[in-house]
């Protein structure tokens, strides 16, 4: 049981390792919100190859700290309408890494204090697992555009400004799941991540992605010791 748990901590910084790594990528230029799921709040995979986002409060997640902007947005609650079902493809398999794309669209909404949305048109594009971690969006394409706002908060004034962005989400399984599993036999978890206004083109996707595999392959291997 310890040992499961320290693989858990150690994979878990991992996950928060990307995000923060991607997180960097952008913020010099734009702002990013990074956000937690709330309570009774899951990513429920179904045996059909689809996942939901379910909640039982409306609300699916919590904005818990930004960077590039003023913080304004830091307790702001948000969701996404439909929360699914979205459709995994076929999987491709690399070593421990399952990977496959990811189909269909929700609008994401994050509400201010004034009851005003920022919204969005959501596309996961990707997921990916590795051992107990799991991530939707690993590569930071943009899959958040249309995003518009006509409320006051500087921070969602921020992202709306910049149109488009990418919506990275992390999840973890203990004991692990593989894409493969969570596709036949289901699950579901809680998870967090990020909101970064739109990266420059090519570049820094391409870093990003390197830099969070590296850190999946080199958790992978401290594990194992």
């Amino acid at each position: 049981m310890m040992a499961s748990l320290k693989r858990f901590a150690g994979w878990r910084s991992c996950i928060v390792a990307v995000v923060a790594l991607l997180s960097l990528s952008f913020q010099a230029k734009a702002i990013t919100l990074n956000f937690q799921g709330l309570d009774g709040t899951v990513i429920n995979f179904a045996t059909n190859s689809t996942f939901n986002f379910t909640s039982t409060n409306g609300y699916q997640f919590s904005i818990s700290s930004v960077l590039g902007g003023v913080g304004d947005s830091v307790g702001l609650d948000g969701f996404v309408s439909p929360g699914g079902p979205f459709v995994i493809g076929p999987i491709t398999i690399s070593g421990g890494l399952q990977s496959a794309s990811v189909t269909g669209t929700g609008t994401l909404h994050i509400t201010d204090h004034a009851s005003t949305d920022l919204t969005g048109t959501i596309n996961w594009i990707s997921i990916a697992t590795i051992s107990v971690a799991g991530v939707l969006d690993l590569s930071g394409q943009v899959n958040l555009t249309g995003i518009t706002y006509g409320g006051t908060n500087s921070d969602l004034q921020a992202l709306a400004n910049a149109g488009s962005g990418s919506d990275v989400v992390t999840f973890q399984f203990v004991p692990p799941q593989t894409l493969t599993q969570l596709t036949t036999t289901g699950g579901q978890t809680s998870y967090s991540g990020s909101i970064n206004a739109v990266p420059e083109p090519g570049t820094l996707v391409l870093v990003a992605m390197g830099t969070g595999l590296g850190i999946f392959v080199r958790g992978r291997r401290q594990a194992r010791r």
